[in-house]
């Protein structure tokens, strides 16, 4: 089996059950018990050979061994009539018309970091804190053989009392039965931009979100409501897909620009992306993709930015006990401004007001070591700028260490992180260790394996 399923992070294919209840079905198979009966019991022609060959029997009799031979054939038409119900009712059930399945994921943190006495030049962790970091629900299921339908409500923290549900993901998806092969989904999802935006935290192999989606994507990543078609691209034995989105654009303003406060529908914005997956050797995997996202991350002064990304995932696995993962982005951002985030307008050097081109970038890589199947080792490495400073600059390294002692159902994360935050006349570096502890309830696993 490929060491990475491409399918698997778009969606799952159902399976096609038509035709499933025709092999059982009642009415063809009392036609054939019709066809087969005898011709002496219900031919007018075969009564008259009757009598010519000297049968005198009453008319009683006659009927007595009509029943006595149609009876038997009566029950077993009703007997297969019944199974042929019962598959039918067994077909339903299995297209998800059903309960659907349902999912609880906590994660718990328990962090300490060293900036708390920066400014006063003290250099010390601060007490732990331990907290409910996330509380997610998943409710999945098939809604027929050509479509099926994922929820996901969350509990933010680490202020429980101040917190409230929100929903995180709330989409359809169209597997098939349109034209071209076509997969459509609808609804409010995380978008197919770059690759660890797809991925819920939870999936992750390390505690903190890289530095270049915290700063250019915002903290909840990019997850907007829109439409989505991908369609596989006739490139022979190497799997290649596209895949263009519409979106609302209500996310821009916490994840590439200014937030809107004027009260009006949104601009639109759009994202695209060509991903292939190559199969290199019996154990191993590469996949590559370019991104593109754009729209108005300005909405006072309509200014558009346009971010371009390419992403790569190398998995070697040569059995299921082990396994080396070696994935990394890189972003870049450019945008006219004349603003920043906060509104205050740029000038230049004689005060004047000026609109400026902006060019900066981020990215992330990291390894991931698998071995005893339970057990997983990584680092990782992030640099980034911000989208409206290339001066505001940040770096940081980290060491990670995953321990699953039951597979997907429970984990443990430690994560050390070695943070630089640079800007014009500021210089600063925090380190920051936390442990996580995740949960699983349901299929919607807290850790693929």
């Amino acid at each position: 089996m490929s060491p990475i399923d491409p399918t698997a992070e778009h969606g799952t294919r159902s399976g096609d059950h038509a035709g499933s209840v025709d092999r059982f079905s009642s009415p063809s198979t009392c036609k054939i018990f019709h066809r087969s009966r005898p011709p002496a019991l219900f031919s007018g022609q075969a009564r008259s050979a009757r009598f010519l060959n000297g049968y005198t029997g009453s008319t009683r009799f006659d009927i007595r061994h009509l029943l006595e031979d149609l009876v038997p054939r009566l029950h077993l038409c009703l007997i297969i009539a019944t199974l042929g119900s019962i598959a039918a009712i067994h077909s339903a059930v299995a297209q998800g018309s059903m309960n659907p399945d349902i999912s609880v994921i906590p994660r718990f943190l328990l962090q300490t970091d060293d900036s708390k006495y920066l400014s006063e030049g003290k250099r010390e962790f601060s007490r732990p804190d331990f907290s409910l970091d996330e509380l997610e629900f998943g409710i999945q299921s098939a809604l027929n053989p050509y479509a099926r339908a994922d929820i996901f409500v969350s509990l933010s923290g680490p202020d429980l009392d101040a917190s409230s549900i929100s929903l995180e993901e709330a989409y359809a998806t169209i597997l098939k039965g349109l034209p071209f092969d076509l997969n459509v989904r609808l609804g409010k999802y995380r978008v197919e931009y770059g690759k660890i935006n797809m991925i819920h935290p939870h999936a992750w192999s390390f505690v903190t979100e890289p530095l270049s989606q915290q700063r250019f994507l915002g903290d909840d990543g990019l997850n907007d409501l829109g439409i989505s078609a991908s369609i596989l691209l006739p490139t022979g034995d190497v799997y290649t897909r596209f895949t263009v989105d519409i979106l609302r654009g209500g996310s821009v303003g916490n994840a590439a620009g200014i937030p809107d406060t004027t009260g009006e529908v949104p601009f639109y914005a759009n994202t695209a992306r060509l991903m292939t997956f190559l199969s290199l050797t019996d154990y191993s995997d590469l996949e590559l993709g370019l991104s593109t996202f754009t729209g108005i991350h300005d909405p006072y002064n309509r200014e558009r930015f346009w971010y371009l990304n390419g992403d790569f995932k190398y998995k070697y696995r040569p059995s299921a006990y082990t396994s080396l993962t070696l994935q990394g982005e890189y972003l870049f951002n450019t945008r006219n401004a004349s603003q920043n985030r906060t509104l205050v307008p740029f000038l230049d050097a004689s005060g004047s007001p000026e609109r400026r081109q902006i060019k900066s970038s981020g990215l992330y890589a990291f390894a991931d070591y698998q071995f005893m199947k339970v057990f997983s080792v990584g680092a990782r490495y992030d640099w980034s700028e911000s989208p409206y400073s290339a001066q505001d600059k940040a770096n940081a390294v980290s060491i990670f260490l995953g321990y699953y002692p039951v597979e997907e159902t429970l984990g443990f994360r430690l994560q050390y992180q070695h943070t630089t935050t640079q800007a014009p006349g500021i210089s600063q570096s925090v380190n920051s260790i936390g442990l996580e502890i995740l949960l699983s309830l349901g299929p919607h696993k807290a850790h693929p394996f």
